[in-house]
């Protein structure tokens, strides 16, 4: 028994293996397995025994300063509460097993044993990576499906998943059968499913066999290739809907071609093999936006084929990872495995959109350009220099970034008005003007002062803002001072790469109000000096705002999504569907959306209303409007399109730390107080609305009188 005191024991199933350089923890029956630093190992054993542990005492042990070490070591069941009954339970861990099969339809008989030997190649753990956590670890689960390529991240996940804060657990397995994908997702309810079609049964006939066979041979086998291929994407897309996201991956070329150097002259040959099936995989893929691509070509173009994959020792369909010929055992080099954590993880920041960046700030002087402006000039432009390029690089990766609608802007030490007039004069292909930055502040004030001006006038949270700068003194008194925001480390050749390759600063393809951010962002903040004398009415009618209200349609769909995943100031419920679920609504007449101009800018779509059975789903608004009373007039035009349908209409809002500015929507356009509420309750803290007339509804001619007109469509 456990002495008086102790609340955690080593797990009785826990198997402590000491290598050369590390300790591998290993449940012997759920298969859970860490590689971890021998000191940790050490501490484990000395603690196993039925007398138990304190959480003190392990960190005594350990070195370890806080219960991130306890927790990560509880979740994957190396450590249980003390007297804990394990063995209760253990059989429904294996009420699905997952059986190993050879795919029937590609090349029955080969690899009979595929899939049964994990590829290992242990990265110690350590336990500073746990150290110094804010707040608890976020789990995350990941589904491989496939072959021992996806193996090779598991130790990768778990440490860099470490370094981002996450928890990473990593299932394996190859369904027998594409309907028992979809078993395997509800039974494990991954954030991320990864498929991986990579592998031996699938590329053996096509890529080792196809050379020896004729230019048809290789076409027929390509095209049974590409539909085994679809199929799985279907059934991947159908079974993650509503469990995370998907990742498929696709097809990288070897580092050897298996047509020599008259491969162009030949039909069907890698190259174009690879080139089609990777472009059906990009058409599969395109009407789900809860699948990603793994795209192994960006891979191999990034680190060469040698580095990542074997086919200058093994054959071409082996598809395995770099290993090390003079070891016999199943190995991979590390390279691999940590390139594909690193792209998992990354794809699941771009997808789920947490903490995304949205305002970059740059430095000018010796960061946008080489040297100081107002003295030297742009001269620079007329050499060709490693340093032009480096910084024309950088030119046109934040040029490339504002088309996808991040906002730029510059904070740099200086005198405004001489950068200015020699930056204004300038004109090269790839150099950035000053109307492409929707703010400046150039003088000689700390520039951590700046940001938290620019973040308070484009109303945006400091972990939102990505700064560049050259100095690093510069650097440390922003971060002193605001320590939210995020800073890129390095020397100025590194950024482009940062600005190129951050998962927080990739977005879908923009649309044209994500194009034009910048103008309509200008906009605003002309319209905002404005307010500060004038009220909301007589703003509207100053600026000539004009409101249109229509129902949306199929080509509104991706705006939609992206004003109802990102507005947090302009919403009434904190409800964000999947981008399917927003098509359904459209086609069903169910959303309404407006569009705003007025003398400054286009903002484009800037708004929508959902009502779904009588009730107001949601309503959000941009931001770059609010002011100009576009809120109350989008949700009266929205409920008037209803007809006969618009009594007792009701609607609720769901008070949040961010989206005060919609508080009074609903009174303002015609709705009272409903003390009753919905008869589900509703969300706790919301406030609840109901329409008892129709004649209260706020009408077309009150708004075009005091705000301009509106137009429905």
């Amino acid at each position: 028994m456990p002495r008086a005191g102790t609340t955690h024991q080593v797990s009785a199933f826990l198997a402590i293996t000491d290598l050369s350089s590390s300790t591998v923890l290993t449940h012997v029956v759920t298969g859970e397995r860490a590689a971890v630093e021998p000191e940790l190992g050490r501490a484990l054993r000395s603690l196993t025994g039925p007398a138990g542990f304190t959480e003190e005492e392990l960190r005594d042990l350990t070195g370890s300063t806080d219960g991130v070490l306890l927790e990560f070591l509880t979740r994957r069941g190396f450590v249980v509460g003390a007297g804990a009954d394990e063995r209760a339970g253990i059989d429904s861990l294996f009420a699905l097993a997952a059986p190993v099969s050879t795919p029937r339809d590609q090349s029955a008989g080969v690899m009979r044993g595929f899939g049964r030997q994990h590829y290992f190649q242990p990265r110690p753990l350590s336990t500073g990576l746990l150290d110094g956590r804010s707040g608890p670890l976020r789990k995350l689960t990941v589904l491989a499906l496939g072959g021992c390529v996806t193996e090779f991240a598991r130790d990768e996940l778990v440490s860099q998943g470490l370094e981002r804060g996450l928890d990473v657990r990593l299932v394996g397995a190859w369904p027998d059968s594409r309907g028992r994908l979809r078993t395997l997702v509800d039974k494990y309810r991954p954030d991320v499913t990864v498929l991986q079609l990579s592998i031996q049964p699938y590329l053996t006939e096509l890529w080792d066999h196809g050379p020896l066979a004729t230019e048809d041979e290789r076409r027929e086998r390509a095209e049974r290739l590409r539909k085994v291929g679809r199929s799985w994407i279907d059934a991947l897309a159908a079974a993650t809907r509503d469990s995370g996201i998907g990742i498929v991956h696709n097809y990288g070329p070897g580092a050897l071609s298996p047509y020599g150097r008259y491969g162009h002259r030949t039909g069907w040959g890698d190259r174009e093999t690879v080139a089609r099936l990777n472009a059906d995989i990009d058409e599969a893929l395109r009407p789900h936006d809860h699948l990603m691509l793994l795209d192994e070509e960006r891979l191999v173009a990034r680190y060469g084929a040698r580095q990542l994959f074997d086919d200058l020792w093994f054959p071409f369909g082996h598809h395995g990872g770099t290993p090390d010929p003079e070891r016999e055992t199943p190995h991979q080099l590390p390279l691999l495995g940590a390139s594909l954590a690193r792209e998992y993880l990354d794809l699941h920041t771009a997808h789920t959109e947490q903490g995304r960046v949205k305002c970059v700030v740059v430095d000018l002087d010796n960061t946008l350009w080489p040297g100081v402006a107002a003295e030297d000039g742009f001269s620079w432009l007329d050499h060709d220099r490693t340093s032009t390029w480096i910084h024309l690089g950088l030119h046109q990766a934040l040029a490339l970034l504002k088309s996808r609608g991040f906002l730029l802007v510059t904070a740099s030490k200086g005198t405004e008005s001489q950068t200015m007039e020699r930056w204004r004069h300038v004109r090269h292909p790839l150099l950035l003007t000053p109307d492409d930055f929707v703010l400046h502040a150039i003088n000689w004030e700390p520039k951590s002062r700046n940001l938290a001006r620019v973040a308070d006038s484009l109303g945006l949270a400091h972990d939102a803002i990505l700064f560049l700068d050259d100095n690093p003194v510069e650097r440390h008194e922003v971060r002193r001072a605001l320590p939210g925001v995020r800073i890129a480390e390095g020397p100025v050749h590194g950024f482009r790469e940062r600005l190129l390759t951050d998962p927080l600063l990739d977005r879908p393809p923009a649309g044209h109000e994500a194009a034009r951010r910048t103008e309509s962002t200008r906009g605003m903040l002309k319209r905002r000096e404005l307010g500060e004398t004038l009220d909301e009415r007589a703003l509207a009618r100053e600026v000539g705002a004009r409101v249109s209200v229509r129902r949306a349609g199929p080509d509104d769909v991706a705006r939609l999504e992206e004003l109802l995943l990102r507005t947090t100031q302009y919403r009434t419920t904190q409800w964000r569907p999947a981008q399917h679920e927003i098509a359904e609504l459209v086609r069903d007449g169910r959303v309404t959306v407006c569009h705003v101009t007025d003398r400054f800018a286009d903002y484009g779509l800037v708004g929508g209303c959902v009502v779904v059975d009588g009730r107001v789903t949601c309503l959000v608004l941009s931001c770059r409007v609010i002011g100009l009373g576009v809120g109350p007039r989008l949700l009266a035009a929205s409920v008037r399109e209803l007809g006969p349908a618009r009594e007792r209409v009701r609607g609720s809002f769901e008070p949040s730390d961010r989206n005060t500015p919609a508080a009074d929507v609903f009174e303002r356009a015609g709705f009272r107080p409903d003390p009753d509420g919905p008869s589900d309750g509703g969300t706790e803290g919301a406030e609840h609305y109901v329409l008892h007339d129709p004649a209260d509804l706020i009408g077309p001619e009150f708004t075009e009188e005091a705000h301009g007109p509106v137009g429905v469509s």
